[in-house]
């Protein structure tokens, strides 16, 4: 039953990164500074399909908690709701990164392909 809320969350965060990493791109900016949000929008896929999911988390994280805290401003409410998005958008990638896509994703997929290749009665003589 936890993959089940892996997956849950899993598309959760990546749905609202990617929506966020669509507005930033829509926003008109040109050269590097489209660099940002391609890499947010191609991570929250990866991660939305469970594809080397722990990679694509701990990119979202950095890409999330880098810039939250080094231009850390207490002035108003505003960037104090800011960094509270951040931060729990931040910790919920991190978590998800250090529990894997679960069950339901491309990695696990992946992973018992590769443990049924490993198998020596699916191949003629045990060898190859």
């Amino acid at each position: 039953m936890h993959h089940l809320y892996v997956l849950l969350g899993r598309i959760a965060l990546s749905l609202v990164l990617a929506a966020d990493g669509w507005e930033r791109l829509a926003a008109g900016a040109s050269g590097p500074a489209l660099v940002v949000p391609a890499l947010q929008l191609l991570a929250s896929a990866a991660l939305l399909a469970g594809a080397w999911s722990r990679t694509a988390a701990l990119l979202l994280a950095a890409l999330v908690l880098v810039p939250a805290l080094a231009l850390l401003d207490m002035a108003g409410p505003e960037q104090v709701l800011g960094l509270g998005w951040s931060l729990l958008l931040g910790g919920g990638l991190v978590l998800l990164a250090a529990q894997g896509a679960g069950d339901f994703s491309f990695d696990a997929w992946r992973r018992d392909r590769a443990d049924r290749s490993d198998d020596t009665h699916m191949t003629p003589g045990g060898a190859l």
